[in-house]
């Protein structure tokens, strides 16, 4: 119950005050996007809130019908999350999401789906 309650506390307070916030707007649409293709097919990432101060970010997503959500811990920077490219053809930037931040990702889907 105690874990529940912390879960729960550390959700609003990411949720609620954006000001500790070190990824932008558009950093988090396409942070998502990266999600989305590292992801398995059962998981759907909807929304990401990152806070410094913390040191994570909880991502909002749907995983096998059930909404979820997962936390990246120990993040230091930017680099921990992503890493971001651009396209010399089209001058896009292209967000790819780190091995530190999937594997997290993973390890929850993975806890969820038991």
């Amino acid at each position: 119950m105690i874990k529940f309650v912390l879960s729960l506390s550390t959700i609003s307070v990411l949720f609620s005050s954006p000001a500790f916030a070190f990824v932008s707007p558009q950093e988090e649409k396409a942070l998502i996007e990266a999600i989305n293709d590292a992801s398995p097919a059962q998981m759907h990432a909807e929304g990401i809130r990152c806070s410094l101060r913390n040191r994570m970010c909880l991502v909002r997503l749907h995983v096998a019908e059930r909404q979820a959500g997962c936390m990246i811990e120990r993040i230091a920077d930017v680099s921990d999350l992503y890493t971001e490219e651009v396209e010399r053809t089209t001058g896009k930037s292209v967000f790819t999401l780190s091995r530190y931040a999937q594997d997290s990702l993973n390890h929850c889907v993975a806890e969820l789906s038991r």
